[in-house]
């Protein structure tokens, strides 16, 4: 007998009236909305041929009472996902038989007992212990006993300690999001079956065995950020194609990028770490890549040109902040991204893993990063396909912005900020009619903001603060709600939301016009005193010089003055001649 009402509006407690149903082999009533206390023991120990059990996303309290003398049926699988459960069942010590076991998103407090690593060591296929307040391991190495398992999560919890070892058979590992330290095993490099690999935010560090290489193979999804990893990536031993999400940021991470990472990669996510290196423009033969972030990194030189007009055809998302790039800014490569000049507006997709590299509940492996935004640097916990990026704000780059940056259509955030860039600011950017962010603050631009900006009806976010843009600010729609920060610090620009209002010159400042009027009297008021001066000195020599000669010396005056009036009279006296 089976009897599935899962995904349904059920709501209420589970009737007693079930444990009568004694040839009853499957009961799935998960993802409803029940209630109520569940006596574990007493509800379900008559149905002796129960195998597949399934309470999962309910409001249920699950009560176990230790009792050596019930004996439950033995169970296959087992999902009690979020029911209320404080600590391990008791019941589970007789399980022998399990496949599948979910006890996550409960409050499962303190340490993992060491009896439950016991539960069904030759037959557990499916273990999930995720997001419940867990410690640690009641056994030191922690060696996981279950020889057939193969996917392994215990993420969102509170573990400290080393890396428990999986058995070699696993194919999904999953346990981020606690405070395990210590350094990964080498035991990791004879996992020849794993497909994906999770030790994203936890306290891990050290250098990554290099052996780790031989696994890089068989791996599709790989998650080691926000850790304390050091030294050089690990070089692969041959290229593969398996290999499709690497999130190795926020690190300190060294070297350079292995040419081994080029298989198949959708999503590489290299950031914060300490990587020296030049563009790698090998990875534009990823025909799949989709999102490139960089950024954070020691990056410098000049970004070649592609190397082919098919380099880099499905990229949609492009990070390469907070380097030292220098040269012009990647025109080329602006005319060839294709897939940027399309838009999918319509598209709320999330971008993730196929459904092959997940768990059981076929739960995406989805895509994060942190990036600028609007200025604020944002944890993209998920991102949505229709989300397309350029942020290569905070380098060397040079020159004017290319008019082919307006082909790219399906941009969502620009970001060229703290760079040297000259030139106008480009009139094709009226074509970008998705544009949200736009962020063209900190380089010395010149002119006048282009009046077509202010066609952008979904521009959220404009900065173009600390540039030297002159002529009046576009007004209209999106521009009349934009703050003064950002058009702040372009001596030039005028005009609403700026204090300086365009079209009228501004009054001298009374101080200065008030000195350049004393100081032109000034200079008037001393032409005169310096000639009334004059004036008076040479009168008061005059005076005393003649006083002196006539006092001292009157004989030498008569004779001259005499002479000379004789001269005079005579010459006055004598008449014309016939």
């Amino acid at each position: 007998m089976l009897s599935d009402v899962s995904d349904n509006l059920l709501h209420g407690s589970i009737p007693k009236s079930i444990c009568h149903l004694v040839d009853i082999e499957l009961l799935y009533l998960d993802d409803n909305n029940l209630t109520g206390e569940l006596d574990f023991e007493y509800m379900f120990l008559k149905l002796k041929n129960l195998t597949y059990l399934a309470l999962s996303f309910n409001k249920l309290s699950v009560i176990s009472k230790p009792n050596i003398n019930v004996i439950l049926p033995k169970f296959k699988t087992l999902f009690l996902a979020s029911c209320n459960l404080y600590e391990f069942p008791y019941f589970l010590q007789n399980q022998d038989e399990l496949i599948f076991l979910d006890l996550s998103k409960k409050k499962l407090h303190g340490q993992i007992p060491k009896s439950f690593w016991n539960v069904s060591k030759n037959t557990l296929l499916y273990l999930n212990l995720d997001a419940n307040f867990l410690t640690g391991f009641n056994q030191l190495p922690v060696v996981l006993q279950w020889s057939t398992l193969y996917d392994l999560s215990i993420a969102n919890n509170i573990l400290q300690g080393s890396l428990p070892i999986p058995p070699p058979s696993i194919i999904s590992y999953n346990v981020s999001n606690n405070r395990l330290t210590g350094e990964v095993s080498p035991f990791f490099c004879n996992l020849t079956y794993i497909s994906s690999l999770d030790l994203s935010n936890n306290s891990l560090g050290g250098i990554l065995p290099q052996c780790l290489g031989n696994i890089i193979n068989s791996l599709s999804v790989l998650y080691l950020q926000n850790n304390n990893f050091h030294g050089n990536i690990p070089q692969a031993s041959v290229k593969g194609c398996k290999l499709r999400t690497i999130n190795l940021s926020q690190n300190q991470l060294q070297g350079k990028i292995p040419g081994s990472l080029a298989g198949c990669d959708q999503f590489l996510n290299l950031g914060n770490n300490q990587i020296h290196d030049i563009f790698p423009s090998w990875l534009g033969t990823l025909v799949v890549l989709k999102v490139l972030i960089l950024g954070s990194n020691e990056f410098c030189g000049e970004i070649e040109e592609p190397k082919s007009a098919f380099d880099f055809p499905m990229l949609r998302i492009i990070d390469l902040s907070n380097n030292s790039f220098t040269g012009k800014l990647p025109s080329q490569h602006f005319q060839i991204w294709n897939a940027m000049k399309t838009s999918d507006a319509d598209s709320l997709r999330y971008w993730g893993a196929d459904t092959s590299d997940t768990n059981l509940y076929n739960k995406p492996a989805y895509w994060s990063m942190v990036i600028t935004n609007k200025g604020t640097k944002i944890f993209y916990e998920r991102i949505q396909e229709l989300f397309v990026a350029i942020d290569l704000s905070t380098n060397k780059f040079e020159g004017e912005i290319p008019m082919d940056i307006g082909n790219l259509k399906g941009l969502r955030l620009l970001n060229l900020s703290n760079n040297i860039l000259t030139g106008h600011i480009s009139s094709s950017f009226e074509n970008l009619t998705q544009l949200k962010t736009l962020d063209l603050s900190q380089n010395k631009l010149s002119g006048e903001i282009p009046q077509q900006l202010s066609q952008l009806t979904f521009l959220e976010f404009l900065n173009v603060s600390h540039n030297r843009l002159t002529g009046s600010i576009p007004h209209g729609k999106q521009f009349d709600t934009y703050q003064n920060n950002s058009f702040k610090d372009n001596p030039g620009l005028c005009g609403d939301p700026l204090s300086k209002k365009c079209g009228i010159l501004p009054p001298p400042p009374p101080s200065a016009a008030g000195g350049e009027d004393r100081s032109s009297s000034s200079l008037f008021e001393f032409g005169w005193k310096v000639v009334l001066m004059g004036y008076a000195c040479g009168l008061v020599v005059g005076v005393l010089v003649g006083h002196i000669v006539i006092e001292r010396k009157p004989e030498w005056f008569m004779t001259t003055f005499g002479i000379k009036q004789q001269k005079m009279v005579r010459v006055k006296t004598r008449g014309p001649t016939n």
